[in-house]
């Protein structure tokens, strides 16, 4: 074993994060970890990694005990861990970070670090084409991922330890992740490999691991488990994976938002209608535009031409003070560091749109406030021990839906959803899917980007393919479904439903439903 965990209990005050967890890793293995958020996955790593001391249990590392709670000791002893939230400075760049990494025999003098720097992410085959003089802060989210990855291996762990590697990758950056986790694997490196979702986990893992309420609720074999048995060990209960249904019949909706040849920055020309109560998708390999048309409709990017109707109002989409005045309200992807301010407590994140709605001649009014807030962490099911629990403090699932609560205190017209349960444990995930189709059920117009084909086609009346900055493929709601959704992604512009080139040469098809897109 390069990994053993015994008998391991941690406790945060009232909070039992694990109780009497045991836990291994092989050799040459990838052992993966699931469960709901708050399941105790952070704390396992936190403990095998160092970070955090058990209250009770021993750690083990390549047969070497790691005897009291020391990172550096961890390391020495091999193991490396790429964080969800990355460990780079920011402000350094990529040569730097990779050079502070590495163990002190493998640094460069100074004069080589660029050249060692560029050799180093070349062997990772992580598709990583950065430049080392650039700073780490400018790296997009999915490169920060994939980088964090390579810092970790600098070390030539005898374990890895990845807690949620793809929450912001797209399928090709997930097949170059899983090429190099493979690799590693096959090079006798143990992985511990954690995530929410659970194609991945069953494509790449060979064994798995859940965790429920603290507790192991048992180790599998991912070649005889099935994703239905895994959701249902994960949440305790036979669980339906359904989409809740739209209320509003198809008569009974108007055009709410109308984009008319919309042009920004990496995007354009688009154009596109939103009616009431319906929720629309948006599809496509990552950098194909998506973000910038979310920014600039909430007013984020100027655009450089076209025209944006909202609920009736002609919009300039010059300031975000304006998006959100006419009704055009966006759950960012980043939720930390866009949507919420992590030190202040759930009813001040979740009221901070709508304080006019609690005051009276510019008093605010605290027991209404907190009365209506309180209904909504019922409706919602948002775990948190008071109303003042500063979000940061809450799991990932708990943050969102805190986010989304947003919408049904200001009521928008139309909803722009990006990403809307990235790094959500599956729980939580279906949760959120009841609260949007709430809202549109209400009346709301929602547009929503994912990279899960099986969101999409489960969430959506209809989707939206991107490619290249423009809006090649409209699939119905008679016709979604996650081959359809991947097929259309896959063939991009210029080809036919039949999947032909103009020259009339067959294109693959896609050999499978559980990629991201």
């Amino acid at each position: 074993m390069v990994l053993e965990l015994r008998r391991v209990s941690r406790q945060f005050g009232a909070v039992r994060a694990l109780t009497d967890v045991s836990f291994d890793c092989r050799a040459g293995e990838i052992h993966a970890v699931v469960g709901e958020n708050g399941s105790g996955k952070s704390t396992l790593l936190g403990i095998a990694s160092g970070f955090i001391d058990p209250d009770v249990g021993t750690v083990e590392i390549g047969g070497r005990p790691l005897r009291r709670d020391s990172p550096a000791l961890a390391k020495k002893l091999g193991l490396a861990m790429a964080y969800q939230d990355t460990s780079l400075i920011l402000p350094e760049p990529v040569k730097n970070n990779l050079f502070l990494a590495a163990p002190d025999d493998q640094r460069p003098p100074f004069w080589r670090r660029k050249k060692w720097a560029r050799r180093l992410l070349a062997e990772f085959d992580l598709d990583l084409e950065l430049f080392p003089d650039a700073p780490a802060g400018f790296l997009s989210l999915a490169d920060r991922q994939l980088f964090e990855v390579a810092k970790a291996l600098v070390t030539n762990p005898k374990v890895l330890l990845l807690d949620e590697p793809t929450t912001a990758l797209g399928p090709h950056e997930v097949e170059a992740l899983h090429r190099t986790v493979t690799a590693c694997s096959r090079r006798g490196v143990g992985v511990v490999y954690v995530s929410h979702r659970l194609p991945e986990v069953l494509e790449i893992a060979d064994r798995i691991t859940v965790l429920r309420d603290g507790r192991n609720q048992g180790t599998f074999d991912a070649k005889t488990t099935t994703e239905a048995a895994l959701v249902e060990l994960i949440v305790g209960r036979p669980f339906e994976a359904a989409f809740p249904p739209p209320a509003l019949k198809v008569e009974e909706r108007r055009a709410v938002l109308v984009v008319d040849g919309l042009q920004g920055q990496s995007f354009g020309p688009v154009s596109f209608t939103l009616d009431r109560g319906e929720i629309v998708g948006v599809a496509g390999a990552e950098g194909n535009g998506q973000l910038q048309l979310f920014d600039c409709l909430a007013g984020r990017q100027p655009p450089k031409a076209g025209r944006v109707v909202c609920d009736g109002k002609e919009l300039s989409l010059i300031s975000t003070h304006e998006a959100v005045g006419a009704g055009m309200m966006l759950l960012p992807g980043d939720r930390r560091r866009e949507a919420l301010m992590s030190v202040l407590g759930v009813k001040v994140n979740a009221t901070i749109q709508a304080l006019r709605r609690f005051s009276v001649f510019g008093l605010l009014r605290r027991r209404r406030e907190r009365r209506v807030v309180t209904d909504l962490v019922r409706q919602l099911e948002i775990r948190t021990p008071s109303l003042e629990q500063p979000v940061e403090f809450l799991s990932g699932g708990n943050q969102q839906k805190v986010s989304v609560s947003r919408t049904f205190l200001k009521e928008p017209a139309v909803i722009l959803a990006y990403e809307p349960t990235q790094g959500v444990d599956v729980g939580s995930r279906f949760d959120i899917y009841k609260a949007l189709r709430t809202r549109t059920n209400e009346g709301t117009a929602m547009l929503v980007k994912s990279s899960d084909p099986l969101e999409l086609s489960g969430l959506c009346d209809r989707v939206l393919v991107m490619s290249r900055g423009q809006i090649v493929e409209e699939i119905p709601g008679d016709e979604l479904d996650e081959l359809r959704i991947v097929e259309a992604v896959v063939r991009g512009p210029g080809l036919s439903k039949a999947g032909r080139s103009p020259l009339g040469v067959a294109m693959p098809k896609a050999s499978g439903s559980n990629g991201r897109i």
